[in-house]
């Protein structure tokens, strides 16, 4: 297990695509395809808007979409994460219908945790060869960090651990909706590259704590991400990376 890299740059999204381009395409040079694990809320739609563009040089007509975590609201919805990663990205990008796998939110939860789980199960044993686990080993995993610590939809408080690879969650963050389908740590710990993008002075605190010495995972879920075999890195700017020593 790696010790996490943090970079501390002007423009996150600058930084972070020719990393992310990259992991994709190294992916697919060596498997033949890649699989990427797009992040909600606002930080990361400015390294979609680039990853889309011809310039950064993604194959995307090899790589297949998926979510860390979603929002139970329609598809249409301005909640959805679906909904702007399509608008940032999927509209623009050549990635083939087949290759994006949503969470299906017109489902009830437990429903919508079982079909996204077997989404993931289907794709990794069509992908990997011998595939140890009912899900995939993700080439990049994109997260982003709550002012509370939250990554994904796993907020404080919530289990550490879990066997299984998708859950339904019910949290109060914001005023956002409420009722989510998240992936768990074990499958974000399967990676092969998981990027943080951090912005704003108001993720200062919440950055340093995931960072810092004290080890708190259940106060700090984004230190539940430490894949034995994948690399970590941090993308903040200025202001997220206020209040690290």
């Amino acid at each position: 297990m790696s010790k996490p890299e943090v970079r501390v740059a002007d423009d996150v999204a600058a930084e972070a695509a020719p990393a992310v381009a990259a992991a994709l395409r190294e992916a697919v040079e060596a498997r033949g395809g890649a699989s990427l694990a797009l992040a909600g809320g606002g930080t990361p739609l400015a390294l979609y808007r680039q990853l889309a563009e011809p310039e950064a040089g993604v194959p995307w007509e090899h790589v297949h979409v998926f979510w860390g975590d979603e929002r139970l609201v329609p598809p249409d919805d301005p909640g959805s994460n679906y909904r702007a990663a399509h608008e940032a990205l999927l509209s623009h990008a050549p990635i083939p219908e087949a290759h994006v796998h949503r969470v299906k939110t017109e489902l009830p939860p437990a429903s919508a945790v079982a079909d996204y789980a077997e989404q993931l199960r289907v794709y990794a044993q069509q992908s990997e060869v011998d595939c140890p686990s009912p899900w995939p080993r993700f080439d990049v995993v994109l997260l982003g960090l709550g002012e509370d610590g939250h990554t994904a939809s796993l907020f404080p408080g919530s289990p550490a651990e879990s066997i299984v690879p998708v859950l339904p969650v019910t949290a109060d963050y914001e005023g956002r909706p409420a009722e989510r389908v998240t992936l768990t740590p074990c499958v974000f710990n399967h990676a092969r590259h998981v990027f943080f993008l951090v912005s704003g002075e108001n993720k200062a605190e919440a950055v340093a704590a995931a960072l810092g010495p004290q080890r708190d995972p259940d106060r700090y879920p984004a230190q539940r991400i430490e894949p034995e075999e994948g690399e970590v890195v941090w993308f903040l700017d200025q202001a997220a990376a206020g209040k690290l020593n």
